[in-house]
């Protein structure tokens, strides 16, 4: 098997080229760190739901005098929403995502500062994400 592969060889000759591997330099650590979390604001914010369905940017809703008002969150539709939206809650994911980066980090550095900060940016995701979700469905959470 071997004498059938190496046959095109004892006729064609195999020019002596001197070639060099290109030296590609491995990116920094934040660079790598910036592009996945700029890779989950956008898959939170609902990228790829945007992108198949090409939702308008904001809505409008009619009020009783019959003029059209903005409208930010697509009503009482869970699975469905508007460009403006999902960059807000995408925001706040990504925000919460930061409170937990901050609190890890002050496991090293022990700053009462950065632990504040971290837990205030956590907490207030939260919250931020409840009335999100309150205003999209009105009357949520309440018994």
């Amino acid at each position: 098997m071997s004498g059938l592969l190496e046959l095109p060889f004892h006729f064609i000759r195999v020019p002596k080229m001197r070639l060099k591997t290109p030296n590609v330099e491995a990116p920094s650590p934040m660079v790598v760190f910036t592009f996945i979390f700029f890779t989950y604001f956008l898959v939170s914010s609902g990228i790829i739901y945007d992108l198949i369905v090409e939702p308008p940017s904001i809505g409008y809703v009619q009020d009783e005098k019959g003029n059209s008002k903005p409208q930010v969150f697509q009503m009482y539709r869970i699975n469905g929403q508007y460009i403006i939206e999902g960059l807000s809650a995408g925001t706040i994911f990504a925000l919460g995502a930061l409170g937990f980066i901050i609190l890890d980090m002050n496991k090293k550095k022990n700053n009462n500062y950065l632990f504040i900060l971290g837990l205030v940016l956590v907490v207030a995701t939260y919250n931020i994400a409840i009335v999100f979700l309150r205003m999209k469905i009105p009357g949520y959470g309440y018994f």
